[in-house]
C-alpha cells in the first residue's frame, strides 16, 4: 500500500523530487527500489539517487542500481557502476545480471574503470565473474589470461572458454590465436 502511494504522490506535479527522495531514504528496501523505479519511469536524473543508494545494505538495491545505469550517458555513471561491481560478492546471479544489462552499450567504459578501481579483486571468483559477464573489447584478452589459469578444473575452463561466443570481433580472433599456442 506504501508503494501504490508513493507511486501517486509523485504524480503531483512540483512533488516528485520530494517524494522520491523521502522513498531512498525510507527503511524498507522495497521503498527505495520503487522510488528508484519512479525516478527512471518519470526520466528524472538517477545519478544522484544512483550515487546514495550505491552503497546501500540491500544488494536488491544496489542491482536496481546497476539497472538504473543502463544506457545512462552521464560522465559519472562508469563509476558509480565500478562502485557496484567491486560490491558483487559472486554467489548472486541476479546481481551479476544487473551489473551486464546496466553495463550494455557502455561495456568497454565501464569495464575499463572497474579494472583501474578493482586492482586484485580483478582476479577473484567474484572478480572472474564480471569478466565473464563481460562485453567488452577487453574481455577476450581477460578472458584468455582466466582460460590459461592451471589452476582451472576441466569444467571451470569451459565456463569461461564459453564466454567467447558473446563477444567478437578482432579481439576475440587475437584471444583464440593466443589460446592456441598454450601448452
Amino acid at each position: 500500500m506504501r508503494a501504490r502511494a508513493l507511486h501517486l504522490l509523485t504524480r503531483i506535479e512540483g512533488y516528485e523530487s520530494k517524494y522520491i527522495d523521502a522513498a531512498i531514504k525510507d527503511s524498507d528496501s522495497d521503498i527505495r527500489i520503487t522510488g528508484l523505479r519512479i525516478a527512471r519511469e518519470l526520466k528524472l536524473d538517477v545519478i544522484p539517487i544512483v550515487k546514495a543508494l550505491a552503497h546501500d545494505a540491500s544488494a536488491q538495491v544496489r542491482r536496481e542500481c546497476a539497472l538504473a545505469l543502463r544506457y545512462n550517458t552521464s560522465p559519472k555513471a562508469p563509476k558509480l557502476w565500478a562502485q557496484l561491481a567491486r560490491q558483487h560478492a559472486g554467489s548472486d546471479r541476479w546481481y551479476l545480471e544487473a551489473l551486464g544489462i546496466g553495463a550494455a552499450r557502455q561495456w568497454d567504459i565501464f569495464l575499463e574503470t572497474w579494472l583501474a578501481e578493482a586492482g586484485p579483486q580483478t582476479d577473484t571468483p567474484a572478480g572472474r565473474s564480471i569478466i565473464w559477464r563481460s562485453r567488452s573489447k577487453k574481455t577476450p584478452a581477460l578472458l584468455a589470461r582466466i582460460i590459461k589459469d592451471k589452476g582451472l578444473s576441466a569444467a571451470e575452463r569451459d565456463h569461461y572458454f564459453r564466454a567467447l561466443d558473446f563477444v567478437s570481433g578482432p579481439e576475440k580472433d587475437a584471444a583464440l590465436i593466443e589460446l592456441l599456442t598454450v601448452k
